[in-house]
């Protein structure tokens, strides 16, 4: 049996894909094996998928009706053989020693879970390191908790993610289940190391022009880490809203038309909920800013946010 198994879900990524599969080629690593899922794609991934099953013992490929990117993990993992399982999406790649990294830093700490950074990369060819650990408690859990939830950027005892399915439906799958396995267990870790790169691409449900319902789907899962971890982790619940509603939604919900109402809700929440939030500890340790677009978006400075979020686009 494969030490890992790597899960790679494909959906017209024809463009993409091959860059992928290659970096997986490359990996310094030699005992894993690829489950290539192809969730009904109707372009000509399916002829790269071909070529490289044929070519590659340990590429394996399945073929299955399209219901999304959860479904199409899911399936992934249930066809897994790995004691480990990693996470790569079809338009993103890895460098060529992520799975050597963290998979002998999961065995040498004795982990369920490790988390590496993340290098954002641009169209135009610009690299954004994003940093996982910020450091901002003595605990590893809370640091997990606190860290950006993308699936793609840890490497997970297989039996976890068996346990615990990704919601299948719902945009923002990752921050839905990801902060919740601390529930499961209290063995993470993270590798400081930039060793996924996440491709930023413009034609994604997260940057069109026109406002996408799904993109609601932020509170429903918000929501979700509410009722599950507020008990146990309630400061560190407070910082997600803070990043990922008040922050992040807030400036996304900007650059549409008729989101007044859901601005007002993200407010409304954040008043209900987390009256005290400009106290929390890991908010006070956060970044400048970061400090000042949150304060903006509850203060209902929406002009002032629109004219900074332009600036630092440039």
């Amino acid at each position: 049996m494969p030490k890992v198994s790597v899960i790679v879900p494909v959906y017209n990524v024809e463009d993409y894909l091959k860059k992928c599969l290659d970096s997986l080629i490359s990996q310094t690593f030699s005992d894993f094996e690829v489950i290539i899922v192809n969730d009904g794609s109707p372009d000509n991934s399916q002829k790269i998928i071909d070529k490289y099953t044929k070519k590659y013992v340990n590429f394996k490929g399945f073929i299955k009706e399209n219901g999304g990117l959860s479904d199409a993990r899911n399936y992934g993992i249930k066809k897994a053989k790995g004691d480990f399982v990693a996470l790569v999406d079809s338009d993103d790649y890895v460098a060529n020693d992520f799975l050597e990294k963290m998979y002998n830093k999961a065995i040498k700490d004795n982990l369920d879970i490790v988390v590496c950074d993340t290098v954002n990369v641009y169209e135009d060819g610009r690299k954004q390191l994003i940093k996982s650990d910020l450091h901002y408690s003595n605990s590893n859990i809370k640091n997990y908790l606190l860290a950006p939830p993308t699936g793609c950027i840890r490497l997970y005892k297989r039996n976890l993610l068996l346990k615990e399915e990704f919601k299948k439906g719902i945009l923002y799958e990752d921050l839905e289940l990801v902060p919740g396995l601390v529930l499961q267990t209290k063995k993470v870790g993270f590798l400081e190391e930039g060793l996924y790169y996440y491709l930023q691409r413009s034609g994604s449900i997260m940057k069109q022009v026109k406002f996408n319902e799904k993109l609601l789907d932020i509170f429903k899962v918000l929501d979700v880490n509410y009722q599950k971890l507020t008990k146990k982790y309630s400061l560190e619940v407070e910082y997600l809203y803070i990043t990922n509603l008040l922050r992040t939604t807030t400036l996304r919900f900007l650059e549409y038309k008729n989101t007044k109402k859901y601005l007002k809700q993200i407010n409304d929440i954040m008043t209900k909920r987390f009256p005290n939030w400009m106290e929390n500890i890991y908010f006070k340790k956060s970044s400048k800013k970061l400090q000042l677009a949150c304060k903006l978006a509850y203060k209902k400075h929406y002009f002032l946010l629109r004219i900074i979020k332009k600036i630092t686009n440039k």
